[in-house]
């Protein structure tokens, strides 16, 4: 099943296992650093550029783009800049902090191109999204670009097992704001009580669940500590610990 750019309407699906009784019906996953590898994704992205402009890319200036890239993305999350300030800026400010006289635009669309041709993914995500579709709608809600992520999410073949993707630039506003989660929600056959959020962010995702009213799951494979940050309903080290979440509450 492949999700054409545009189209975040979702694609019902009658269930394929299950009683329906449990209390989350359906899952919103989140895509980058949940189901899809970002990290793995960016830094083989961003070395195909700089191959691409002659230049080397060591591990000092893939945590460079990084932190530049987290940056602006923290800022759009918090409505002060938006996406088309992110794409004009991190390779401008990457080569600027090189000193590098590298064009940064160009740079940009090179990365856009790499990147949508990733298909990197957690171990194990695929193989979880095959085993709860049988039991629960799955929606894929992200941020990023449409065209990149459409792309991505049906290279790694999760597509399959999805019935529809909710991008941020489609919608008109990032998570965590309240108003995404309501386009979400006035698409999908399902109210806030019988869904649940699962993804790494505390700012995005968690905060995202906070703010619409939603349940969550916090992905934490790294352990961090949550500090002052949103409080998740649950938190999981690994994917697969998601069914014993399930199971747990009886859904």
């Amino acid at each position: 099943m492949i999700l054409p750019p545009g189209t975040y309407i979702v694609i019902k699906r009658y269930w394929e296992g299950g009683d329906g009784m449990g209390k989350y019906k359906a899952l919103l996953l989140d895509a980058d650093d949940t189901l899809l590898d970002f990290q793995a994704n960016e830094r083989e992205s961003v070395k195909k550029v700089f191959q691409k402009l002659g230049l080397s890319a060591d591990d000092s200036v893939l945590a460079q783009y990084s932190a530049i890239n987290r940056e602006l993305w923290l800022a759009h999350e918090r409505g002060e800049i938006t996406k088309q300030m992110i794409w004009d800026q991190r390779f401008v400010r990457l080569f600027k902090a090189l000193n590098c006289r590298a064009d940064g635009l160009e740079a940009e669309r090179l990365y856009r191109v790499a990147l949508g041709e990733g298909a990197q993914t957690i171990p194990g995500a695929v193989e979880l999204c095959q085993e709860l579709s049988g039991a629960y709608e799955l929606y894929i809600v992200t941020n990023g670009t449409a065209q990149t992520q459409y792309s991505r999410i049906h290279n790694a073949g999760l597509d399959r097992w999805v019935s529809g993707v909710f991008i941020s630039e489609e919608i008109g506003v990032p998570k965590p704001a309240k108003k995404y989660f309501d386009a979400v929600f006035a698409a999908i056959p399902f109210s806030r009580q019988e869904a649940l959020i699962v993804g790494d962010s505390l700012t995005s995702d968690i905060q995202g669940g906070v703010n619409a009213g939603v349940d969550t799951c916090w992905y934490n494979p790294a352990r961090l500590k949550r500090g002052k940050g949103p409080c998740p309903t649950f938190e999981i080290q690994e994917l697969n610990e998601l069914k014993d979440v399930l199971n747990d509450t009886g859904a």
